[in-house]
């Protein structure tokens, strides 16, 4: 980013500031947290975060955990399916498909 713009949120302090501000919208507006919708929110590209997932690992970790938490929350109810399908897609590497393969016993 030396040659780019600065960055749009220079300490963790404001960037953890606003995302507390996007998850105060979810919940006043009974919105499910997303990182998409964080994205927005904060008016950073998909880019972006993942650049500040670098910078500022621990709010974003923190982020992320609110957000999983409020789908795995929703798993709890009448059809979970839509919480099963995020889940599996925002947080590929807790949440996938498993298959195992004995290669071990010959069958």
């Amino acid at each position: 980013m030396a040659n780019g713009r600065p960055p749009k949120y220079e300490s963790a302090e404001v960037f953890h500031k606003a995302i507390n501000e996007y998850f105060k919208h979810c919940d006043e507006s009974r919105n499910m947290p997303n990182k998409a919708g964080l994205c927005i929110w904060v008016q950073i590209s998909r880019d972006t975060y993942n650049e500040y997932k670098k910078r500022f690992p621990d709010t974003i970790k923190a982020a992320e955990g609110f957000i999983e938490n409020a789908w795995v929350q929703r798993l709890a109810g009448t059809t979970p399916t839509g919480a099963i399908f995020y889940l599996k897609n925002a947080f590929k590497e807790d949440y996938r498909d498993r298959t195992e393969t004995d290669v071990t016993s010959g069958g």
